[in-house]
C-alpha cells in the first residue's frame, strides 16, 4: 500500500534540528545541526512558546501562580482536578423519596457552606426507607498547615529489643471482644502470627472470644498470670465503647491489680487520645498492626521499671 510513497531527499537536504528521521546533510563546518539557530527546541526546551502563554490574562503561568500556595506553600484545600480546587464529595442517607432527596442534598450542601453543590448520584435503597445521596461541591476556605496540631509519631522500638523483652518476661495477655459485640476479625489479626500479630513477637495469648464480660477478662488475667488485657470494642452507640474501657480500668483498680497489668483497647471508633480519658495504658484505632501493640506494652513495662 505504501509503494511509491517514499520521496528520496535531495543530496543537499538540511534541517537545523539535532534529532530527526532520516539523513540530514550538514553543511561544511557545521558539527551540530542546530548550531546555526543557537539551539533547537529539543536542546533548549525554554524556547518553546505554548499557545496559552500568548494570552497575558489567561495562561499556564498565571494559573500556576494561583495554585502555588497549595503546591509549595502551607495552605491546604481538598482537591479533585487541580491543586487547591476545593472539590469534595459527600455521601449520606436521606429518609425521603428520590425527588425530595435530590433537592434536599443541594440545599443541605449550601447550608454547610459548599459552593456550587451538585447532586451526582441518587440511589433508592428501598421505597419505604429512603435514598443514598452523593453531592459534589467546593469548600471556600483554606487551612494553614502551620496551625494544625499534628500528633507526634509513635516511635517503634527495634524488633530485636521487643522480642528480647517479651522473652525475658514470658509476656502473656488475655484478649476478647467485650460487651454485646460479636466482632472478632480485627482482634484476631492483632493476635495471630499469620496476620503479623503479637504472637509473631513471642507473646502468648489466651483468646476468650466475643461478647466477653469485663469481669471474665479480669478474672482470666489473674488466673493465668497475664501481664496485659487486650479488648476490642466496635459498637459505639451511646459511647458504649468508652464505657467498656472505663469499666475495665475501674474493675482492675478494685481488684488491686491496676499497677500490675497493662490495659489496651482497640476498635474502629477508638483513637490514641482515649487512653488518658478512659484509664487505658494505650488505645488503637483503624489500621493498627501487631508490632504497635507489642511496642506499647514494652514501653509501659519500661516506664514501670519492670524491664531495663
Amino acid at each position: 500500500m505504501g509503494a511509491g510513497s517514499i520521496v528520496v531527499r535531495d543530496p543537499d537536504y538540511y534541517a537545523p534540528v539535532c534529532d530527526h528521521f532520516g539523513d540530514n546533510h550538514l553543511p561544511a563546518g557545521i558539527n551540530k545541526a542546530c548550531d546555526p539557530i543557537d539551539g533547537c527546541t529539543l536542546c533548549k526546551p525554554e524556547k518553546i512558546v505554548y499557545i496559552d502563554e500568548l494570552d497575558a490574562e489567561d495562561n499556564c503561568s498565571q494559573r500556576l501562580a494561583k495554585t502555588e500556595p497549595y503546591r509549595k506553600g502551607n495552605l491546604i484545600r481538598p482537591e479533585a482536578e487541580w491543586a487547591g480546587d476545593g472539590t469534595i464529595l459527600m455521601q449520606f442517607f436521606v429518609p425521603q423519596p428520590e425527588d425530595v432527596a435530590a433537592v434536599y442534598g443541594v440545599v443541605m450542601a449550601k447550608k454547610m457552606g459548599l459552593a456550587d453543590p451538585q447532586v451526582v448520584n441518587v440511589m433508592v435503597l428501598h421505597p419505604a426507607e429512603g435514598c443514598f445521596v452523593e453531592v459534589k461541591g467546593k469548600v471556600t476556605f483554606d487551612i494553614d498547615k502551620t496551625t494544625l496540631k499534628i500528633p507526634e509519631k509513635e516511635v517503634i522500638l527495634p524488633e530485636d529489643e521487643l522480642r528480647a523483652v517479651v522473652k525475658k518476661l514470658g509476656l502473656k495477655v488475655v484478649a476478647g471482644t467485650v460487651g454485646e459485640d460479636e466482632h472478632s476479625v480485627g482482634l484476631r489479626e492483632i493476635l495471630d502470627i499469620k496476620h503479623g500479630g503479637i504472637e509473631k513477637y513471642g507473646v502468648k495469648y489466651h483468646y476468650l472470644g466475643t461478647a466477653v464480660p469485663i469481669g471474665k477478662l479480669v478474672d482470666a488475667a489473674i488466673e493465668t498470670g497475664a501481664q496485659a488485657i487486650l479488648i476490642s470494642t466496635i459498637i459505639s452507640h451511646n459511647d458504649v465503647h468508652r464505657a467498656q474501657m472505663k469499666k475495665l480500668a475501674e474493675l482492675c483498680q478494685e481488684k488491686g491489680i491496676r499497677e500490675k497489668i497493662i490495659l489496651i483497647a482497640g476498635g474502629t471508633q477508638v483513637n490514641r487520645e482515649m487512653a488518658a480519658e478512659t484509664g487505658m495504658d494505650a488505645t488503637f484505632g483503624r489500621g493498627t498492626h501487631g508490632i504497635e501493640v507489642v511496642n506499647a506494652m514494652v514501653k509501659v513495662l519500661k516506664a514501670r521499671g519492670l524491664v531495663s
